[in-house]
């Protein structure tokens, strides 16, 4: 079986620790990895072939003839970004990057910024009729009259967090108001429409604005945090999802995966799109495990211009396995929802011992998966 040699690029430790795992999963891939940290857990990985690391490197152009080296020393054929930070890197030295190898699909600096910004991808579903909630991209500006044309309760969101992280919820102008007053000189908030429904999300990779891949997951358990991804996800059949995200997607020219968060609104029965993840997520061992859809083996696939026949994903149940245990053992909802040992995360918890070990042993400020 012929051997596809991949170099990747370490990111946030949740979503390289998920891809690696998804990797490790197709018997034709070698990893090899670059890294800046110098106290990387994956130096350790029984999934890595070898571990390169820059002395006091950065992600900027002196990184670039480093990834060019490693790539030369190890025949890497396509090179794998992680997270925001590492797609950016290699979408602003794309061309410099592929004089050595393939660089995972992406789409343009523009596409991506706006995918990244909920401020600038509001204005662009509002421009394209993209289904999104109403929202309010110039807090700075006339709020008061502005708020008078919105349905409450509203949100206020950093246009940038993420995981839920820093979202408010408001059910009047008044005290929304004082809060916006309080924010933080330069800091970039918008304002949305809260719709009553659930979350849905969708998982997609694109090729040349072609979907070459999907998944449809909705949220089983509630989250800690009101605003937070939740504890479980069941993979499911929506055609109303694919059609929105499928869209804007189109609308966007992209190239290369995302993660969508979507909101069905029980009101008009419609299908919002909230927000853009441009990166890998944390359930992408779900896709891989549960609905049978490797995105991060697809992704390399694609980078070198295989065929990729669209997967028609699974459908079943996954739960992170630290989540299983607390709601195992834990949680007042044990009995909600049913789960087994087959629907968690376990192989790709275990699969992998030392750098956790190694992130327990030396506190590494990572939260373990």
């Amino acid at each position: 079986m012929e051997k596809l040699i991949v170099l990747v690029l370490e990111g946030e430790y949740r979503l390289t620790a998920a891809v690696l795992f998804c990797l490790s999963r197709d018997e034709r891939m070698v990893v090899h990895m670059v890294s800046r940290d110098a106290t990387s857990p994956f130096r350790y990985s029984r999934y890595v072939r070898s571990h390169h690391r820059q002395p006091q490197g950065a992600f900027d152009a002196d990184f670039v003839p480093f990834v060019q080296q490693v790539a030369a020393r190890t025949a890497a054929q396509v090179l794998l970004p992680i997270d925001v930070e590492g797609m950016r890197f290699c979408i602003a030295h794309h061309p410099a990057l592929e004089t050595a190898l393939r660089v995972l699909p992406l789409p343009s600096a523009h596409a991506y910024e706006i995918a990244a910004d909920k401020s600038w991808l509001a204005g662009f579903m509002r421009r394209h009729d993209i289904p999104g909630p109403q929202t309010i991209t110039n807090i700075g500006q006339h709020l008061p009259e502005q708020l008078a044309t919105l349905r409450f309760p509203v949100l206020l969101k950093p246009t940038g967090g993420e995981g839920g992280l820093g979202i408010e919820l408001f059910r009047e102008s008044g005290p929304l108001l004082e809060r916006v007053a309080q924010l933080p000189p330069g800091c970039k908030y918008i304002i949305q429409t809260y719709l009553e429904g659930y979350d849905i999300d969708c998982n997609v990779l694109y090729k040349d604005g072609q979907l070459l891949a999907y998944s449809v997951q909705r949220g089983l358990l509630p989250a800690a945090n009101a605003y937070a991804p939740t504890q479980a996800i069941e993979f499911v059949k929506n055609d109303a999802v694919l059609a929105v995200v499928d869209r804007l997607m189109t609308a966007l020219r992209w190239n290369g995966v995302a993660h969508l968060d979507l909101r069905y609104d029980a009101d008009s029965g419609a299908i919002n799109v909230i927000e853009i993840n441009p990166r890998f997520w944390l359930t992408v061992v779900g896709s891989a495990v549960t609905a049978k859809v490797n995105f991060p083996v697809l992704a390399c696939l694609a980078a070198l211009n295989r065929p990729v026949a669209r997967p028609a994903f699974a459908l079943g149940r996954y739960i992170p396995f630290n989540n299983f245990l607390k709601y195992k053992y834990l949680s007042r909802l044990r009995d909600k929802v049913r789960f087994t040992f087959g629907n968690t995360s376990l192989m790709s918890f275990l699969g992998d011992p030392l750098p956790k070990l190694f992130c327990l042993f030396n506190r590494h400020s990572v939260r373990i998966e």
